[in-house]
């Protein structure tokens, strides 16, 4: 009988000994089956395991960032998400015109990547204002360690004598004109969208060390879809 070949060679099974069961009776499912008490064992480690592997990979590797605010805007809207690389254990050249992810200058961090791992791992406070994630703030850097940026009262943007030009922003808002000199190990970041942004013209120049990552795709929206790197 085709019916009960294939049933034998879908299913691991062992007959209880003191039952002789016919073909009948295994065409109407009396089959016990050896489902394998070591499977039942490795399943939740396997789950374990890979619940703790993406959560690694989302601390410290790569993350999908929200967009809230319009400070960004029209490179960034707001609900964007934004695919972003991060600096915890890849060396990361961070240059003038690059976007980043980073923490806010005027709240107190240390970098701690245990307790940002023992964070993510809770699932349900990532919403509180507990984690540190929160305070993480995007930017564009406009000049890095050693860099002079003048900022011109008609909005225009110097660095080191040159304009800084970022395509389909709006630059003619008039601002008080003022220079600043980038300490080393430090970045000065300006939102895309100038006349509302809170940025190191406000909050100062931003220590290496409290920078997540640089945002590298546009991934949603898909109409929205962008390499931020180009």
């Amino acid at each position: 009988n085709n019916l009960v070949k294939e049933l034998r060679n879908s299913f691991t099974y062992d007959y209880i000994d003191n039952f002789d069961l016919d073909d009948d009776e295994v065409k109407h499912g009396k089959i016990v089956c050896n489902i394998g008490l070591e499977t039942l064992y490795k399943l939740p480690l396997t789950i374990l395991a890979a619940i703790l592997a993406a959560t690694f990979v989302r601390t410290f590797i790569i993350q999908i960032y929200f967009i809230p605010s319009s400070s960004m805007e029209p490179t960034l809207e707001i609900n964007d998400r934004v695919l972003v690389l991060k600096d915890a254990f890849a060396n990361i050249d961070i240059e003038s015109g690059d976007i980043v992810i980073f923490y806010n200058p005027e709240t107190p961090y240390t970098e701690d990547f245990l307790k940002e791992y023992y964070q993510a791992l809770q699932i349900w406070n990532l919403t509180t204002s507990d984690s540190i994630l929160n305070s993480a703030i995007i930017k564009r850097v406009v000049g890095v360690g050693g860099d002079t940026v003048n900022i011109m009262q008609d909005g225009k943007v110097f660095v080191n004598g040159e304009q800084f030009v970022v395509l389909n922003i709006d630059e003619t808002s008039f601002f008080r004109e003022e220079t600043y000199i980038v300490p080393e190990n430090e970045i000065f970041v300006l939102g895309d969208n100038r006349i509302n942004s809170q940025d190191s013209r406000y909050i100062g120049t931003v220590p290496i060390n409290n920078i997540v990552g640089k945002a590298s795709y546009v991934i949603y929206p898909f109409d929205n879809y962008q390499n931020l790197n180009d």
